[in-house]
């Protein structure tokens, strides 16, 4: 009698295959190259990261990849001089943009251009135009990273089933009471309001809504609320870095939870222990059956942890192999339309792309026509975990980030920071 398959071997091997299928598929047609424009950056881990993450992808591929340095990644006089450049010395398509400041300067050139660009380090900005004006914009995508209407989603449901579901009820922490904590900036602000009324629906009282540029005044406001646990919303690295570190100085016995740019690629030389924050990519194999791999090859060859803008650009250039294998042409049009039936495997899960009509009739409002997919899918009947979601991971004492939600893809449990005592 043959033994039972459980579901995550199943599901492991249908990743394998589906892995297989793709790059065979892209083999097939290995006389047809690309040549993959990049918009990174040497000025910060993020920017590097996606110089790194489309450098390794390209060369596992045999593509041509022409780097360009967008500096600060906020003079849109530069990105604008930098994509086409790109486009001037070959670009098939672009990926990259690791901050949003940019966009709106590039989107004076994208119609113009008429070469695919997937962001792939911001959730803000560029296909927010796709479904409005899609002559003009559908060469916009976003690979690996979900919208901010997501984002906020998906923090009520981290507060329902974790902070709630979990922690409330083991009493690991003792009240329902949080405050929500952030920088000024209006990405912040923004993030904030839309975030509150989820946490709000998900049983929790959030008795404080803070911002400051000065975190030991953001600190000291925050302890004189009777709070025992906090959700940040820092985009500001400097201020959400200062943050962290007098967290930890001062013994603040509140648990921290959420999001801290600063901390998608420091642990802060341990000052940020126990912290846990919202990252887009997860160095587990219950991932997916490329995720792992990844790693390695990566640590390997940068000598570095692998941030985000890494993982979700090197999928961003294997998504583009994949759609170049279907629509056997590097011409713009074909592409776009191959890139909008993707269904790959990924280092950050599945990748797949709102369409305008899943846009237009999602109730939740999350969908983006050319976003990635949030893997919470309410768009179809099934249980469908159909996409990607940010990961819930707490630095832990040893220096490892231990995925805590979503609960597939958990690798430990939650430990009270080691400051609490």
């Amino acid at each position: 009698m043959r033994a039972a398959i459980s579901r995550r071997t199943f599901l492991h091997a249908l990743g394998l295959a589906a892995g297989a299928f793709v790059l065979g598929q892209y083999r097939g047609f290995s006389q047809q190259t690309m040549t993959i424009g990049v918009l990174g950056s040497t000025a910060s881990p993020l920017g590097q990261g996606i110089l790194n993450g489309a450098q390794l992808a390209a060369s596992e591929l045999n593509f041509k990849l022409i780097p360009g340095d967008l500096g600060s990644e906020t003079d849109p006089a530069r990105a604008r001089a930098v994509l086409n450049d790109l486009i001037s010395k070959g670009a098939d398509a672009v990926v990259g943009l690791s901050r949003p400041d940019t966009i709106p300067a590039l989107l004076l050139d994208i119609p113009r251009v008429k070469k695919p660009l997937i962001i792939t380090g911001t959730p803000l900005l560029g296909t927010d135009q796709v479904a409005g004006n899609f002559e003009n914009f559908k060469y916009i995508f976003r690979a690996g990273i979900v919208s901010a209407t997501a984002q906020a989603f998906d923090g009520g449901e981290f507060g329902r089933e974790f902070l709630v579901g979990r922690l409330l009820k083991e009493r690991v922490l003792r009240s329902n009471a949080v405050a929500i904590v952030g920088d000024p900036s209006k990405q912040s602000a923004d993030f904030r309001a839309a975030l509150l009324p989820r946490l709000t629906r998900a049983g929790l009282d959030v008795v404080g809504n803070l911002a400051d540029t000065q975190a030991g005044a953001l600190l000291e406001r925050l302890q004189k609320i009777n709070v025992s646990a906090a959700i940040t919303a820092f985009f500001d690295t400097k201020v959400g870095a200062e943050f962290a570190q007098g967290w930890s100085a001062n013994k603040v016995k509140i648990a921290l939870f959420g999001w801290n740019e600063a901390l998608l690629y420091d642990d802060l030389k341990g000052a940020a222990r126990g912290y846990v924050v919202t990252d887009f990519a997860a160095e587990t194999e219950k991932v997916g059956p490329r995720t792992l791999g990844f790693y390695k090859k990566y640590q390997e060859q940068f000598k570095a942890r692998a941030v985000f803008t890494a993982a979700t650009t090197y999928d961003a250039v294997y998504a583009l192999a994949d759609a170049l294998g279907r629509a056997r042409t590097t011409e713009a049009e074909a592409l776009v339309k191959a890139l909008e039936g993707t269904r790959l495997p990924g280092v950050v899960g599945l990748i797949r792309f709102y369409t305008v009509e899943e846009q237009q009739r999602d109730p939740l409002k999350i969908a983006v026509a050319h976003d990635q997919v949030y893997g919470l899918n309410k768009l179809s009947p099934g249980p469908g975990f159909d996409g990607v979601r940010p990961f819930y991971t707490q630095l832990a004492a040893d220096g490892r980030r231990v995925v805590l939600y979503p609960d597939e893809y958990a690798t430990g449990s939650y430990v009270l920071p080691p400051h609490f005592g």
